[in-house]
């Protein structure tokens, strides 16, 4: 929550202020596929992007009238050592390369995305391929699917563990 959730929040409303008084500004914040939908195994990072998409989700609607825009950004997998550096559940290093880090996005075309989501104004934007897109979709057009696939994930990372 510190990183992905109220240090975001700190710098914006550090910066805001500002904006209000000049009657201009645009807030870029970096959330994930996660902030959307929530996989198995990532709930307290699932649950800092949440709040993230929310929170702006109200500021745009709060600072419209005062030229503020607000973009949120949600990528999916970018290829980066994350997951070489991520620590588990007993506090050690996991030290592995996700399969799934490793065929991500490369740093670059998802900062190219982020510049230009930011020239064209764009409010929310989802970096990632297909299927997670899919499942944004599908959690909001038929939820009782996407829980019951969300279950069947679980159960089969259960037996790989």
């Amino acid at each position: 929550m510190l990183t992905n959730y109220f240090a975001q929040i700190a710098l914006a409303k550090a910066v805001l202020p500002f904006m209000i008084q000049q009657q201009y500004g645009h807030i870029v914040c970096i959330s994930s596929v996660q902030g959307k939908i929530s996989i198995p195994n990532r709930s307290a990072y699932a649950a800092s992007k949440h709040a993230l998409q929310a929170w702006c989700d109200s500021c745009r609607a709060e600072l419209a009238d005062q030229n503020i825009k607000v973009t949120v950004i949600s990528p999916g997998y970018v290829q980066t050592a994350l997951s070489l550096n991520a620590l588990t559940g007993t506090g050690q290093i996991y030290g592995v390369m996700d399969k799934t880090t490793q065929e991500g996005y490369s740093p670059e075309y998802v900062a190219h995305r982020i510049l230009e989501a930011i020239l064209k104004d764009e409010k929310d934007v989802v970096i990632a391929t297909l299927t997670p897109k899919l499942a944004i979709y599908l959690r909001t057009l038929c939820p009782t699917l996407y829980f019951w696939i969300m279950h069947k994930r679980a159960k089969k990372s259960e037996k790989e563990a």
